[in-house]
Order: structure tokens, then C-alpha cells, then sequence
């Protein structure tokens, strides 16, 4: 699984130098982006939430939420989801639950609407 390089420059660009007030900036719009997504009408409002908040915190959002469903997901996708968390360093398990999108509905439902978003965000 190799994710894009437009991703990966967006991803090392959002988290900066490393620095707490990057850190902090980058955990408040995944915290923002993870509030629009945790609903349960999310399979229709995915792609307006991902232009609301843009690609980054959408994806970060996703690969932590896919991270913390793996037992239920049958491995769908979770080298993806380990890629794009492992470009997050210093990040605690509590950053990453941040991110956690709590939508209410059944854990497979994110195989739906987040599928177009990891196959256009991977590189075969």
C-alpha cells in the first residue's frame, strides 16, 4: 500500500515543523472535521464535509477511525489507514481518538463512503 505523494506532501505540510502550535493546529481541524462526520446521515454529507474541511483532516479522520475498527473490518484497508498514521509522529493514542468519527451507524458503513476516498489517495 503506497499512498500518494500529493497526500503525503499535504499530510507533511499540515503537520509543519513538529512544533506544539503545529501540533495544536492540525489536532483542532481534525477535531472539527471529526465533528461533521460523526452523523449518522454522513454517507450523504461525506463529500461536503471533505470540501468543508479539506483532504488532510478528512483523512486523518478516517485512517484513525478504520485503526480503531480493524477487529470489525476484517482488515479492510487498514494498510492504508497505518500509512497515513504513521505520517503523524509524536501523535499519542489520544490524538489519533480525536479523530475517531463516532457516526452511530453499523462500523462497515465507513467501507462505503470512504472508498473513493482511499482508492484516489493510493498509488498502485
Amino acid at each position: 500500500m503506497k499512498l500518494d505523494r500529493t497526500l503525503v506532501k499535504e499530510i507533511r505540510e499540515a503537520v509543519g515543523d513538529g512544533s506544539r502550535t503545529a501540533k495544536f493546529r492540525l489536532l483542532s481541524r481534525v477535531s472539527d472535521a471529526c465533528v461533521d462526520l460523526s452523523r449518522a446521515d454522513i454517507r450523504a454529507t461525506f463529500q461536503d464535509v471533505l470540501r468543508k474541511h479539506g483532504r488532510v483532516p478528512v483523512v486523518i479522520c478516517v485512517a484513525a477511525t478504520l485503526d480503531a475498527r480493524k477487529e470489525r473490518l476484517d482488515y479492510w484497508q487498514i494498510g492504508w489507514a497505518q500509512e497515513v498514521l504513521s505520517l503523524l509522529p509524536g501523535w499519542t493514542p489520544g490524538n489519533r481518538e480525536r479523530g475517531h468519527i463516532d457516526d452511530g451507524i453499523h462500523p462497515t458503513a465507513i467501507c462505503d463512503y470512504a472508498s473513493s476516498l482511499i482508492r484516489c489517495t493510493t498509488e498502485e
